[in-house]
């Protein structure tokens, strides 16, 4: 398709969609802008991401609550279970400060 084809089928577009062709801006059409202003326009709005992005259609799905629960309920549990098989495995309070400070200064 040709630059000329594609620019009858927007202007066919725009008034089947009753738009007028132009800048929007009163006493201004689209040849008196130049280049310059529109490279400035187009530089602009890679500042502003909510310029650029479209909403999509489908709204997003929100987290599962239940899923989060059972997920911290399950960590909880291991570092729980952790805990209790170290108390376990090192009764004496003197056993486990040495393998803390052995831990330490390991090498």
């Amino acid at each position: 398709m040709s630059s000329d084809d594609r620019k009858a089928l927007i202007r066919k577009k725009m008034k089947a969609e009753g738009l007028v062709e132009g800048s929007g801006v009163p006493g201004k059409d689209l040849s008196s802008y130049n280049k310059n202003e529109l490279w400035d326009l187009i530089q602009v709005t890679h500042c502003f991401p909510e310029l650029q992005a479209k909403k999509s259609a489908v709204p997003p799905k929100p987290p599962n609550r239940r899923k989060s629960l059972i997920a911290w309920l399950l960590l909880a549990i291991g570092l729980a279970g952790g805990l209790i098989l170290y108390y376990k495995q090192y009764p004496s309070l003197e056993t486990r400060r040495e393998i803390s400070v052995n831990g330490i200064f390991m090498d």
